[in-house]
């Protein structure tokens, strides 16, 4: 059983902090992150600039103990876990980690054996982050991974046995070729390893990817939305049956396991960022850091920020990204007496006419003063999102 959840409400000091991890064997067909394929050459001189750069983070902002660490790639799992270990002693000397601090790692299922799970837990990981996408290997095919469905189940199994205390699996569903029956196969299978955390996603087909080259050139068979809904109402079905809860519009968790760190996102919660790519958080500035890893090392070794775009939001700004992101809490939904004292909105009165409508079509609750989502209009939540806009 893992540790408590790290309590997130009332946060008075930033407490979270992701680290991008860039390194990949090769690059998914789907994948639009920023990503460094190839050779290993440069993971010494990358860490070292994470430490430098989360050095300088905590002189001008000293905050802290963290509560979450959460290491994203990317392939994170390709590290060293001598490095990921370096790594947490040095954010613990700057900021201090908190008793209970959840420290997620996402791994490829082929870059990990249960050596390495166990030498990750001795470094300090306390939840890990399985990529697999889909158990059906003509499905893993079309998205250009290179493992075997099978590996990820024993990949489920070896960090239990590591010690690992939470694990989490990544599932894509709207695949090209995939179909209601096969995705159900998936389900039941993962199922059948109980893993304690599930992430399912609608595949999204991102500019300057393969699957968009693919998608202009009219090669993909992709499921349609109708289609997409039905594998999406599936997954609550059997999910719920299994005694997972629906948490967040993606994701699902057994008693105990939901993610502090992605928890921290959807409160909309201040949080650090560092390494090439990386988006922080820091009122009122969302920054973005430059996207080549080459230049992300020479710039932080050269004492120069690393930042590359930095914006400022107004309080407009920050109440809509507010509304919509705890919106994806399903069952907590918005606190609307939270709203009216971070931002003076009165929502059942600015949006009465939005809420009606919303309501009487039966997409979101309003139940005394906290507004809800319905779970079954989580395929059209973009939609409902724009009401509060």
């Amino acid at each position: 059983m893992m540790s408590p959840e790290p309590a997130l409400h009332g946060d008075p000091a930033v407490s979270h902090l992701y680290a991008h991890v860039p390194f990949c064997p090769r690059k998914c067909e789907y994948c639009a992150f920023v990503t460094h394929i190839g050779s290993l050459k440069l993971v010494d001189p990358y860490v070292h600039a994470l430490k430098l750069e989360s050095r300088e983070l905590a002189f001008a902002r000293p905050d802290g103990p963290l509560k979450t660490v959460y290491f994203g790639g990317g392939t994170p799992s390709l590290l060293p876990p001598a490095s990921i270990s370096d790594l947490l002693t040095h954010l613990d000397q700057l900021f201090g980690l908190a008793p209970g601090c959840e420290i997620t790692l996402e791994a490829h299922p082929q870059t990990v054996d249960g050596r390495k799970l166990r030498d990750f837990r001795y470094a300090g990981v306390t939840r890990l982050s399985i990529g697999g996408e889909s158990l059906d290997n003509t499905e893993l095919a079309q998205l250009g991974r290179d493992h075997d469905g099978g590996r990820v189940l024993t990949v489920v199994e070896m960090a239990r046995a590591a010690g690992i205390q939470s694990v989490n699996v990544d599932f894509m569903y709207a695949i090209p070729g995939q179909t209601t029956a096969s995705w159900a196969r998936t389900l039941h299978t993962v199922l059948s390893a109980m893993p304690d955390h599930l992430s399912l996603y609608p595949l999204s087909i991102e500019p300057r990817t393969v699957l968009a080259r693919r998608w202009r050139r009219n090669e993909l068979r992709v499921p349609g939305d109708d289609t997409a809904a039905a594998m999406y109402s599936l997954a609550c079905c059997l999910l719920r049956d299994a005694g997972y809860d629906h948490y967040e519009v993606a994701n699902w968790a057994m008693p105990g396991h939901r993610c502090a760190h992605n928890m921290a996102y959807w409160y909309n919660r201040e949080f650090f960022a560092i390494g090439v790519g990386a988006h922080a958080y820091l009122k009122p500035y969302r920054t973005e850091n430059v996207a080549q890893t080459r230049r992300y090392i020479e710039r932080v070794h050269a004492g120069e920020s690393p930042v590359r775009e930095r914006v400022q939001l107004n309080v407009a700004t920050q109440f809509s990204e507010t509304m919509m992101l705890r919106l994806r809490l399903l069952g907590e939904g918005v606190d609307l007496g939270e709203i009216r004292d971070e931002f003076g909105v009165d929502v059942p009165r600015r949006f009465a006419d939005q809420l009606g409508l919303l309501t009487g079509l039966g997409l979101v609750e309003l139940n005394r003063d906290r507004l809800v989502l319905a779970e079954h209009a989580v395929p059209i939540a973009n939609e409902v999102w724009q009401y509060f806009m």
